[in-house]
């Protein structure tokens, strides 16, 4: 298992959001977390980076704890949080910098994930400049960037219209098939879920905890109107309306 979280506890103040939480997810795994808001789907991600602290319990990578400072873990969040007085080249730089990797490499590292991003001719440009999508391309190179070996993802590409949803989900997935890094990736939309994972948590609420896992077994390139792919959406759909 790359990823073992045992007996996690957490609380805000007197709210418990979990209670002796358990989660194993495989090296190379494609893991949706999906659930209703308020399950804590997003905390999940922030403890397991090390953001916040359990009350009880341990998480593991690679059979230690973690460390976000090391680069052992790349975050994308919904928003882009790109520095908007550096170009794109400075973004991923500024990563880079922030992970301590060496300076010789840069210039391979950098030009190698803008071809992975197909943004290899926007290095020049500023967010100011860039799409939606595009920034959001931006924060994934300078994640990748530092070689991870986990990537968490929250919802990254929620505030994006449809169709550029859909896109990056589709060029997301020939990543991951390329590079086979370990993904958690939270999301509100079932669809998207099913689209993306190999692998589906689904989460219940007060206190969060994992009602189930799913394995999605469907053929890729996954098509949504599918009758399976349908299938797959509504089962997931009544579990968590269960």
């Amino acid at each position: 298992m790359a990823l073992i979280l045992r007996g996690v506890t957490h609380r805000f103040g007197e709210t418990k959001i979990f209670e002796d939480l358990d989660l194993q997810v495989e090296e190379g795994c494609f893991c949706c977390i999906v659930g209703p808001s308020g399950c804590g789907k997003s905390t999940l991600l922030r403890i397991i980076a090390g953001l916040y602290r359990p009350v009880k319990g341990e998480v593991l990578l690679d059979n230690k704890p973690p460390s976000l400072d090391k680069g052992e873990i790349g975050f994308v969040f919904q928003e882009d949080a790109l520095f908007p007085w550096f170009t794109v080249e400075e973004n991923i730089k500024f990563g880079l910098r922030a992970r301590k990797v060496d300076k010789s490499s840069w210039g391979q590292i950098i030009e190698h994930n803008l071809q992975k991003v197909g943004l290899a001719d926007y290095r020049d440009y500023y967010p100011s400049q860039l799409s939606g999508g595009m920034k959001q391309r931006v924060a994934i190179a300078r994640v990748l960037a530092y070689n991870p070996k986990l990537l968490l993802m929250d919802e990254p590409f929620a505030s994006l219209d449809s169709l550029n949803r859909n896109m990056l989900q589709t060029e997301l997935i020939d990543l991951w098939a390329r590079e086979k890094k370990t993904i958690l990736f939270v999301t509100h939309n079932i669809d998207e879920a099913v689209f993306l994972a190999e692998r589906l948590i689904v989460m219940g609420s007060k206190p969060g905890r994992i009602k189930r896992v799913l394995d999605i077994n469907l053929p890729r390139p996954r098509n949504r109107t599918d009758t399976e792919f349908c299938r797959n959406r509504r089962s997931i759909l009544e579990i968590i309306e269960s």
